[in-house]
């Protein structure tokens, strides 16, 4: 066969050769290229889905994880404290004089420190508080207030503020004349740190580690360098205390804190969260969110039954002889994410201070947080 040179080809074979060069590509090689363009766009996206989900669990994780254990170091450290009464934790009855008036589960301070609310209702629940055993004091949670979730448990800790200062001088009965002080004021140095922080109506105690007195302010002034505290019976069932003080006492303040599961505005669109109502000067409890995604907020409470100092048996709060000897809190908490994150269902069953919780029907991420927590001033 003879081989034509593009120089020896006709005019007409020049031609076709021309048109063939520029046709580009056929409809198949088109529709080849689509398709892989194709598969490698699929892979790319997947790619990024899988991607954006890992971090989106990853993300939720550790919030769980720094959420649960933030709002256990922060109710560890009141657990641990409840009962302070600096000196006067282990003063009987008597040598602890009370003139605030009722009512006085909220405002008069628990020797104990400490009191316990389990939810046991089952089924269908409407969240009243007498589903809580023992029924839950209503000044903790009045009409209109965030009201605690059912499936979880409320815990009130009562304990003196670390923060304390010295009398200036005698107050209180009159020593040498063995009489009452119908004008009896309690004064400390305006300079210290607790002093800034006084006002009407905070519940205080005057202690001298032989004796205390409990005892609602009901004027705080300033002057001379001193912080004068007046205590009439506007507010208490006395104007005056039962003991007599010297420089050597000290003032400290009293603290009611309630913790609880609850939703901002009681909706149940808000995420559940970990709060705090502490008694305010007013008479009320002041709410505060603490930690968001909180669920469940479980306690049981290790009662030493047979006086070696070890608590041998935990019990739920209905069950316990006696607050003095319970010497540990057993807290049991779930966290989950905000969000569904998980690709099924969470079925899950979780511990939570010898408590249950789940399953869900939800594909949240949670974990369970479980502490011992040991009370400083029980023994």
């Amino acid at each position: 066969m003879t081989h034509i040179t593009p120089q020896e080809k006709t005019g007409p074979q020049r031609a076709i050769s021309a048109a063939r060069s520029n046709c580009g590509l056929s409809l198949v090689e088109l529709m080849v290229a689509i398709t892989i363009g194709l598969i490698i766009l699929a892979a790319v996206v997947r790619l990024f889905a899988t991607s954006r989900a890992t971090y989106t669990l990853e993300e939720g994780l550790a919030r769980v994880q720094e959420s649960g254990r933030f709002a256990m170091e922060f109710m560890a450290q009141d657990i641990r404290m409840a009962g302070y009464a600096g000196c006067s934790a282990n003063l009987s009855g008597s040598q602890v004089g009370n003139i605030v008036a009722p009512p006085a589960s909220a405002t008069t301070f628990n020797p104990d420190g400490i009191a316990g609310y389990k939810h046991t209702c089952s089924g269908s629940c409407s969240g009243t508080l007498t589903e809580w055993d023992p029924d839950v004091p209503s000044e903790y949670f009045p009409s209109g207030s965030i009201m605690p979730l059912t499936g979880t448990d409320v815990l009130v800790i009562q304990r003196a503020d670390t923060l304390s200062a010295h009398l200036t001088g005698q107050e209180g009965k009159d020593k040498d004349k063995d009489k009452d002080n119908d004008d009896a004021k309690i004064q400390i140095i305006d300079t210290t740190a607790l002093a800034g922080q006084l006002a009407a109506g905070d519940v205080l105690m005057v202690s001298d580690c032989q004796s205390a007195d409990i005892f609602k302010a009901t004027a705080v002034s300033s002057g001379s360098d001193k912080t004068t505290i007046s205590h009439s019976n506007s507010s208490n069932t006395s104007s005056k205390l039962t003991h007599s003080y010297d420089n050597s006492a000290q003032l400290m303040k009293l603290v009611t804190r309630v913790y609880f599961i609850g939703r901002r505005g009681n909706s149940a669109s808000n995420p559940p969260a970990l709060y705090r109502k502490e008694l305010g000067n007013d008479g009320s409890f002041i709410a505060q969110e603490l930690v968001e995604g909180v669920e469940v907020l479980r306690f049981s409470y290790g009662e030493d039954t047979d006086n070696d100092r070890v608590a041998n048996i935990y019990r739920d709060p209905s069950s316990v002889s006696s607050w003095r000897k319970v010497l540990s809190v057993r807290t049991g908490l779930l966290v989950g994410t905000t969000g569904n994150v998980e690709q099924a269902l969470d079925t899950r069953i979780y511990d939570l201070a010898g408590n249950t919780a789940g399953p869900y029907n939800d594909k949240k991420r949670r974990r369970a947080f479980n502490s011992a927590i040991r009370l400083r001033n029980h023994y």
